[in-house]
């Protein structure tokens, strides 16, 4: 399964360069839109998602760009939709790299190594 998610919209504080405006960031997410549209696979605009939240700048985004725990569940709620739509489950897919928790921060090669991926 192929799909696009785009960039989320900028905050106030990510505006510093002229390439890093909310508007600048809408029409490279409605690009993507029209893109996948042509190739025919599912996406996730975050972009337009984020906006429908009243206060989505500080709500979502930690910086103005980084998202907070609140746009990374709406990131993952989004995903998880496309999934089910193409009768998908995030739990039973396979993962290709060991979940967070099982990395030893003392020894983060071991869980690697007992996987065989390193």
């Amino acid at each position: 399964m192929v799909f696009f998610i785009y960039r989320s919209p900028h905050g106030e504080k990510a505006m510093k360069l002229p390439e890093r405006t909310n508007e600048v960031t809408g029409v490279y997410a409605n690009g993507c839109v029209e893109v996948a549209k042509e190739l025919g696979v599912s996406s996730v605009n975050l972009w337009s998602k984020m906006q429908e939240t009243q206060g989505w700048q500080k709500k979502f985004l930690s910086d103005g760009l980084h998202l907070t725990p609140d746009g990374n569940r709406v990131v993952y709620e989004e995903v998880v939709k496309v999934l089910r739509g193409a009768w998908l489950s995030a739990p039973e897919m396979p993962a290709d790299f060991p979940h967070h928790l099982e990395i030893d921060p003392e020894n983060p090669a071991k869980v690697f190594q007992e996987r065989c991926l390193l």
